[in-house]
């Protein structure tokens, strides 16, 4: 492959959006302009002499018609009213009607027979006539021609942004002007890699009087060709159109021979390509609407195939919205969480047993083809993930509570979906789920002891003057993070402001930012493109990054947030990933790589990498591929003041205020594998004169130190010298352990200076897992403001993760190696990537930070941290060598292969304590003669080669700012109390946890 051919283009005027459900739905819903009716002109067509090249791999020159297809007539027209090709059409039959006293229907005539109304004038009139006849013809067709529509202006109409009698038409101004720097951005990238021509039947200063308005003049293009270019004296030469491909085409074909040289015409016009065919061009038909310009260029360039070359089964993968709704909702129905969604069935039982009329109200904002109806009404998933209905998740509800006479009796749900093409889909699914239509888009059901009435909303819920009154619940499947959350909650609370009782929102599937494939390739070398095919993590990060790009929000903690700040409480969260399975899923999985190719190659092209090479190596080793989502349940607003009292309380609670003694419950590790939580008192009046007390908000569970107490793998030492406090404690049984704990100071001993600010301030400190501890003044941080308590207690790992870097001393472009993504293994992985981005030169790969672990959910969210490869361990040998390698696995196997797999000269950074436990490597010749060095790494002290410039205070100031970035919260997978710590630490040890925080005064 030669080096020009890596360069992968994808042009957004249509933005398409993936998001974690309907994912992929647009967010400008213009997700249904896909490839539904495409030409492919066999390549080489009548070629006459050589057959053109048909290699892949050929160099590539790129060949763009202007007029409807470097911008859409479509979107002028339904945008400001007015196009410029409407125009044109326009002028010519004026044009025809004064001149040759032609109809329109002459003029159409002469289009359809000859590809344009000026080249049937060239064969139908005297010769010593045609050049005068196109001269006038360009000056007087073009010249008139208003481009403001280009410009989102309508002439005469728009008067200026105040006037209510403009009319825009829903034209989005911010939105064009996106997707035109978009454009400008990709046509410079592309011209740097590939030769880009533009090519018209419109006269050269047309074709620039629509870049200068596209805002696309200072663009590098290879040519332009015009009909008023030179011509070599024949009479097809004089103002040459596409109707005459060897004179039209002479300046290119001269440059690029069609035997070496893949050279692909995008046009709107049939005829126009079938012309290009019969001098080896090749011919995608683009029109802006069956066939957008970015599909059309991400065929030439391999990121999606062509229609009819799909390894599918079926004769031809074409995207069809309601065939990948259809697969779609197969996959939510496995996906959404049972938890969840059994905890929606208790809250709306509540509602009703509160209302006691039986009727629950709920208005879905994102209807799609009715699939959240119909798994009320049926459940669905399998195994594991089933799911009841929620009509009998109810019943049986409100009829084990003994409350049978506030039994669901009628559901009215209001479904609101803006792409009317589904229209027709959900009436199907209504008749197949039973119902009748009783007037227009109003339908209902009678089941025994129950009425369902469905009402269709084809429309955008943004765009709804009147909503439903009184709701119980507002959902929205697959559609949340298309929206910036605040103005998300702004638009849901339109809905709930009429209601007496605040409703509940339940967003299902909503895109959480990482995909993967089931099973990961590292960075390959592309030898014939000298181009590096990207690792499998770094392609779906720049998926990530693209769609964050358009406007996607892939951090659901943002809603969460959002929707506190607006007042209202998450009730429940689970995980609701999507399996997509490449034999079972097939359409699905199909649909998903053509999302990869339009979305996100372009991004991995700029970058560098080879994403031609990335798609085609997706498609021939086809895995399973896995979106992380989550489902979000809340109340939207908090119905009284008094509940929200404990999050804001800073000092005790009522009964510790009236007694000095308090009940203190705390960790205790009796004996290996044995661990228990044990009640005492406290006696509040016997407080030190320099100590406080800390009513403990939440701790953090150790996944190192902590796991080895449990498991008994550790030698009798001190717990810490150089914590105060675990200095004199043993390491034995029966022992209370921890050091990752936040709370608010309740109160504070005689001698302690600072005891005014310090009351009811949040500080961290180096204490045990319990609900109230007592600890000197001097052995606690105030946690900085703006750090939420859930972070804070990561304070520790962080600093431990940030001592492993600095002993690893990475220099600018080594690569490194993070053997273990544990707790500990992520948030090395994370700092690295902070101030480690990758670099590419040519084929040579810098500044990678490449994770190994043998669990799945731990290497998606190494993807998260910012891993440019996230591995297996098996795949080390072929990932390496590396430059730097750490290793906080605790598995001696990785140690090993750390040592194996970094470079001569490279060091090895081991993070793991090992315990008791005897670690046997092989380190023969070839470590002998390596000169690798090999080093420990321990937080507790700062090295002798750092204490120059570095003291515990000063890294204690980086790590909390490091906390305030990182967010480490994040990684919390579960939540838990201390009444359950044992299954806490066996989930842990059994790698089924990543990080586990217990809560405390819930």
């Amino acid at each position: 492959m030669n080096a020009l051919t890596t360069l992968i283009i994808v042009i957004y005027f249509t933005v398409y959006t993936v998001s974690g459900a309907s994912g992929w739905i647009a967010k400008s819903h213009s997700w249904h302009h896909c490839a539904k009716s495409i030409l492919h002109v066999p390549r080489g067509g009548d070629v006459i002499g050589e057959t053109p090249i048909d290699d892949d791999d050929a160099p590539l020159v790129i060949i763009i018609d202007v007029d409807n297809c470097l911008y859409s007539e479509q979107e002028l027209l339904s945008s400001v009213g007015e196009g410029v090709e409407s125009q044109i059409v326009r002028n010519t039959h004026l044009f025809g009607l004064l001149h040759f006293n032609l109809t329109s229907e002459d003029c159409d005539e002469l289009y359809k027979k000859y590809g344009s109304t000026i080249e049937g004038l060239r064969h139908t009139l005297p010769s010593h006539l045609v050049e005068e006849t196109m001269r006038k013809f360009y000056s007087e067709v073009y010249d008139p021609i208003d481009f403001g529509c280009l410009l989102g202006i309508r002439a005469g109409i728009v008067k200026n942004e105040n006037d209510s009698k403009s009319i825009r038409s829903g034209y989005d101004h911010g939105h064009a002007l996106q997707k035109r720097r978009a454009l400008a951005e990709l046509l410079e990238s592309i011209s740097n890699h590939h030769p880009v021509y533009l090519a018209s039947n419109s006269p050269k200063a047309h074709i620039m009087r629509v870049l200068n308005n596209m805002g696309l003049r200072n663009i590098k293009l290879a040519g332009v060709l015009s009909p008023d270019a030179e011509g070599d004296g024949s009479p097809a030469s004089v103002y040459p159109t596409k109707s005459s491909p060897r004179q039209y085409y002479q300046h290119i074909l001269s440059q690029h021979s069609p035997q070496s040289k893949r050279i692909i015409l995008l046009d709107d016009s049939s005829y126009n390509i079938r012309q290009a065919s019969t001098v080896g061009i090749h011919g995608i038909h683009v029109n802006g609407k069956d066939r957008t310009l970015e599909e059309g260029l991400a065929e030439a360039l391999g990121h999606i195939l062509p229609n009819g070359n799909t390894p599918m089964s079926m004769s031809q993968y074409m995207f069809s919205d309601v065939k990948y709704l259809g697969a779609k909702n197969k996959v939510d129905a496995h996906a959404i969480d049972t938890s969840v969604w059994e905890t929606l069935a208790q809250e709306l039982s509540l509602r009703l047993q509160q209302k006691k009329n039986g009727t629950l109200r709920v208005a879905d904002l994102g209807a799609g083809m009715l699939s959240m109806l119909e798994l009320f009404m049926n459940g669905g998933g399998e195994n594991e993930r089933s799911k009841a209905s929620m009509f009998n998740l109810i019943r049986n509800i409100l009829g084990s509570s003994g409350n049978s006479d506030n039994q669901l009796t009628e559901l009215e749900y209001f479904a609101y979906e803006s792409n009317t093409n589904l229209l027709d889909g959900c009436k199907e699914k209504l008749w197949k789920l039973g119902f009748e239509e009783v007037t227009s888009n109003n339908w209902q059901l009678s089941l025994p002891n129950m009425k369902v009435t469905v009402h269709l909303l084809p429309k955008d819920f943004q765009n709804e003057q009147h909503p439903p009154e009184s709701l119980d619940l507002i959902m929205g499947c697959c559609f949340a993070d298309l929206f910036e959350p605040d103005q998300l909650v702004l638009s849901l609370g339109r809905f709930a402001h009429k209601s007496s009782h605040p409703p509940l929102v339940y967003l299902p599937i909503t895109f959480a930012g990482g995909t993967r494939f089931s099973s990961t390739h590292p960075f390959a070398e592309n030898e014939e493109s000298n181009q590096l095919v990207p690792s499998d993590t770094t392609a779906f990060q720049m998926y990530a990054r693209s769609l964050i790009t358009h406007g996607h929000n892939l951090d659901p903690s943002r809603i969460v947030n959002a929707i506190c700040n607006f007042g209202g409480s998450l009730i429940a969260k689970g995980s609701s990933d999507w399996i997509i399975d490449p034999k079972s899923n097939q359409y699905l999985w199909e649909t998903m790589l053509y999302f990869f190719g339009m979305s996100g190659a372009s991004e991995i092209t700029k970058n560098g990498f080879d994403a031609a090479g990335w798609i085609r190596r997706s498609r021939r080793e086809p895995r399973t591929i896995i979106a992380s989502n989550v489902d979000l349940l809340f109340h939207l607003a908090h119905s009284s003041s008094a509940e929200r009292s404990d999050m804001y309380s800073t000092g005790e609670n009522e009964d510790s205020d009236s007694s000095s003694r308090v009940a203190v419950e705390e960790i205790q590790f009796v004996s290996p594998y044995n661990v228990t939580s044990v009640n005492k008192e406290l006696d509040r009046n016997n407080l030190d004169p320099d100590q406080i007390e800390v009513e403990s908000l939440c701790s953090l569970v150790s996944s190192g130190t902590e796991l080895k107490i449990f498991k008994g793998i550790f030698e009798s030492a001190s717990l810490d010298v150089n914590i105060k406090g675990m200095a004199d404690e043993a390491m034995e049984y029966p022992l209370a352990y921890g050091y990752s704990l936040v709370g608010r100071v309740v109160a504070c001993g005689a001698n302690v200076a600072d005891a005014e600010s310090l009351i009811g301030r949040n500080v961290f400190t180096f204490s045990p897992h319990s609900s109230r501890v007592v600890v000197d003044r001097d052995a606690v941080q105030i946690v900085p403001d703006g750090i939420e308590a859930e972070d804070a207690i990561f304070m520790p790992s962080v600093e431990t993760a940030l001592s492993l870097v600095h002993d690893a001393h990475v220099r600018l472009g080594e690569n490194v190696a993070v053997y273990g993504q544990g707790l500990i293994g992520l948030l090395v992985t994370a700092i690295l990537s902070m101030h480690h981005s990758t670099t590419i030169s040519s084929s040579k790969q810098f500044c990678s930070v490449t994770a190994f672990d043998a669990l799945d959910d731990r290497l998606a969210m190494s993807s998260k941290m910012g891993a440019t490869s996230a591995l297996q361990p098996q795949t080390a040998g072929i990932a390496g060598p590396f430059d730097v390698c750490i290793e906080v696995s605790g598995n001696p196997r990785a140690l090993q292969s750390a040592i194996d797999n970094t470079s001569n000269n490279g060091r090895i950074i081991v993070g793991s304590w090992y315990g008791n436990t005897d670690v046997a490597l092989k380190l023969g010749i070839d470590f002998h003669r390596s000169h690798k060095t090999i080093q420990t790494s321990q937080v507790s002290t700062i090295p002798s080669t750092m204490t120059g410039l570095w003291n515990k205070d000063r890294r204690f100031a980086l790590t909390w700012a490091l906390v305030r970035s990182l967010q480490p919260s994040r990684l919390i997978s579960k939540r838990t109390t201390l009444t359950d710590v044992q299954e806490a630490y066996e989930l842990l040890d059994g790698g089924e946890e990543i990080a586990i925080c217990f809560k405390y005064n819930k």
